[in-house]
């Protein structure tokens, strides 16, 4: 177990604000991921948008699984927060069902190490674990 933070739930449920509300997370701490930088800034102590990460490394041909533990160290003392995008329609298109696949296998990964996992939804943070 590390002590990271991890909160999911869909898009546009609040998980930025809850974390903001519930740790007092600043806008400077905040490293936004996205679908085009493979790699992170663990300099900040909040990451946000994890699942377009893991969308930027399939697409660079990084395993987000070895990522997760070649770097669990520097993941220590993080929040991090990801869409949960599994649920709906299966895509079509192969590159959308490998980031579905993997982005839940990533949350599952880091929820298993993680001290504290809540869930958002409407703004409201449920504890999971």
């Amino acid at each position: 177990m590390i002590n990271v933070i991890l909160l999911i739930g869909g898009a546009y449920q609040g998980k930025l604000d809850y974390a903001a509300s519930r740790w007092g997370v600043a806008d400077s701490g905040i490293y936004q991921c996205s679908d085009t930088a493979a790699e992170v800034n663990f300099a900040f102590p909040v990451l946000y948008g994890y699942h377009l990460l893991v969308l930027a490394q399939i697409r660079a041909g990084v395993d987000p699984l070895a990522f997760i533990n070649e770097h669990e160290r520097d993941l220590e003392d993080k929040i991090i927060i990801a869409d949960d995008i599994s649920s709906g329609i299966v895509p079509v298109d192969p590159e959308s069902r490998l980031w579905r696949e993997q982005s839940g296998r990533a949350a599952a990964m880091l929820a298993a190490r993680a001290v504290e996992v809540i869930r958002v939804f409407c703004g409201i943070g449920t504890r999971l674990k």
